[in-house]
């Protein structure tokens, strides 16, 4: 996938060795603060302090991980991740990370889409997934607008500042 530029400040594009830096620059900068981060993946998880460019796509794959640059900064990855077991290659779980909830429209859903056209030129993929936290409200009518449609809900599954929250469960079948 070549670089996809949506207008003249915000391109949207899979990673090279050259990003990796500013790679580890924003996962450190999000993993602050976890409110911008809407997904099933968690970067503490995935210590890039010591790893590599090689490392992060041996994690996730050449093509599981786009980037999202407004006026040359990074402001946006998201990252699709897939259960080994043969049962559920089909299945694609969605993590978007931004700077700001104020990304998500237009950056995040733009990211979004690429990454669903992504996995229908595969074939791989069929469907996926991803999660929301119950009281992110503008988040959840962006996935709906997107084509994804609530599953499920853990109850009381995240805990913030004392307060319990559900997540919410979305999935999209993509075929």
């Amino acid at each position: 996938m070549a670089s996809i530029e949506l207008n003249s400040n915000l391109v949207i594009r899979r990673p090279n060795p050259d990003d990796f830096l500013g790679i580890k620059e924003f996962v450190s900068k999000i993993t602050e603060n976890t409110r911008n981060t809407y997904g099933e993946h968690d970067w503490k998880d995935t210590p890039l302090d010591d790893a590599s460019y090689d490392d992060l796509i041996d994690t996730f794959g050449a093509g599981n991980i786009l980037l999202g640059i407004i006026d040359g900064i990074l402001s946006g990855i998201v990252v699709l991740t897939q259960k080994n077991a043969e049962k559920f290659k089909h299945v694609g779980n969605l993590t978007l990370s931004l700077l700001s909830d104020d990304l998500m429209d237009p950056l995040g859903k733009e990211m979004i889409s690429r990454m669903i056209l992504a996995c229908k030129g595969k074939g791989v993929i069929r469907k996926v997934n991803l999660r929301v936290r119950e009281d992110l409200f503008k988040i959840q009518e962006i996935y709906k607008s997107l084509g994804f449609y609530e599953e499920g809900s853990l109850a009381r599954d995240v805990c913030l500042n004392g307060m319990f929250y559900s997540t919410l469960l979305y999935g999209r079948s993509i075929d």
